[in-house]
């Protein structure tokens, strides 16, 4: 039987450790932090990534999604700028706004058979000449494996043994980020909000069991995170009468004394690289990007999707360019836009961003559907892919 190591236990990791063992495949997997902990905040969960989650039978939890309903984008004075309902007819699958520590919870649910070794560092990699990969562990311990995935994330270590330096580039986006949930039942907003002022964003997201997500998106020098900025009393300060939404939230986040705060850069990957020969990257350690389009996560888990359709159509040294060839140029569109929404998001000056406001307000709803669907509908397409798939192979093992 062919034996996967995958490193990193993130999204996109845990979906490639179920996918495959959904294929049969012996799996094994390593996080380097001695526990288990989601990073972040909340996540919207759309449709594209929901339906690659429905053909591997990941149950995200009726208590702890909220469907993302309604969404309003709000310029500078209040006024609505984009509106609408992203679930739209013709697509069978929602969008959903989750905690990440919930989702975690759910991908974890579904391993099956996978062993989660936590604490475990890789920090060397080789081939063996067809014959798998020899990695080393931070004990000094040496294991073989017949591939190696890498989903360690934007600053993914094994990426940097895989690829040249000059692909292992990272960008970074002018903007820097607060991000936390509260639990605050009677502020729970009716409508998805995110509103651009000249250089800041904030956003503000329902979820489940009475919690609210928010986001703060402020440009500002590279390297702004310190000692101190994730601190409430520094964020109330920072931010005070940018938001009147914000302020009660913020006031609410003081008065419980309990809520995590993290701040950190918005940094991408400026190239996208799948790996080589027996070393795969997925998710981040392949195309890292930046928020803005809510898809960052999404693209991981079709990444596992697609790994689940080429399994056992090539080779595993054909692999990463097997993968590079089917994601690649959707990758990298959905990169590419967000990339630019964040720039035009933090536009200064009057009149320039009066001029985007108004083209904004004056963009046809069929073609804000027709980007809806571009975003949404070739993930839609591998889910029914990857389903079909996984159906015939259970057929097969219950005729067997």
């Amino acid at each position: 039987m062919t034996r996967v190591l995958i490193v990193g236990a993130g999204i996109g990791g845990l979906t490639a450790a179920i996918t495959l063992r959904r294929l049969g495949v012996e799996v094994g997997l390593v996080e380097r932090a001695p526990n288990f902990r989601a990073l972040g905040a909340g996540i919207t969960i759309q449709p594209n990534a929901n339906a690659i989650f429905a053909a591997l039978g990941v149950d995200l939890g009726r208590d702890n999604v909220f469907p993302m309903g309604k969404v309003a984008m709000l310029g500078a004075g209040g006024r609505t700028l984009v509106s609408g309902d992203p679930v739209h007819d013709g697509y069978a699958f929602p969008s959903y706004n989750i905690r990440r520590p919930d989702l975690h919870e759910a991908l974890l649910a579904a391993l099956d058979g996978v062993e989660l070794r936590l604490g475990v560092e890789v920090v060397g990699a080789r081939e063996l000449a067809g014959d798998g990969v020899e990695i080393e562990l931070a004990d000094g311990d040496r294991e073989r494996w017949d591939l190696v995935i890498a989903a360690d994330g934007i600053r993914s270590s094994l990426r940097a043994l895989t690829v040249p330096p000059e692909r292992c580039r990272l960008r970074y986006a002018g903007q820097t980020c607060w991000r936390f949930v509260v639990d605050a039942p009677e502020l729970v907003p009716e409508v998805t909000i995110e509103r651009w002022l000249p250089g800041r964003r904030v956003g503000v997201v329902p979820l489940s069991r009475g919690g609210v997500y928010v986001y703060i998106v402020e440009s500002a020098p590279q390297g702004t995170p310190g000692p101190g900025t994730s601190e409430v009393a520094y964020v109330r300060e920072r931010f005070a009468g940018v938001d009147a939404r914000l302020d009660t939230l913020l006031d609410r986040v003081a008065a419980a004394g309990d809520v995590h705060i993290h701040h950190g850069d918005l940094i991408d990957q400026v190239h996208i690289d799948y790996g080589r020969g027996r070393l795969l990257l997925l998710g981040d350690a392949a195309h890292a990007m930046t928020p803005n389009m809510g898809q960052g996560a999404a693209m991981a888990i079709e990444d596992a999707g697609a790994l689940g359709l080429l399994w056992g159509e090539v080779s595993l040294d054909a692999l990463p360019e097997a993968m590079r060839a089917a994601r690649e140029p959707r990758v990298a569109a959905t990169h590419r836009r967000s990339w630019q929404i964040g720039q035009v998001a933090h536009w200064r000056g009057r009149v320039r961003c009066a001029l985007r406001d108004l083209a904004l307000r004056l963009t046809p709803q069929a073609v804000m559907d027709r980007g809806v669907d571009q975003t949404w509908a070739p993930g839609i397409a591998l889910g029914e892919q990857l389903r079909d798939k996984l159906g015939r192979r259970d057929a097969l093992r219950k005729v067997a």
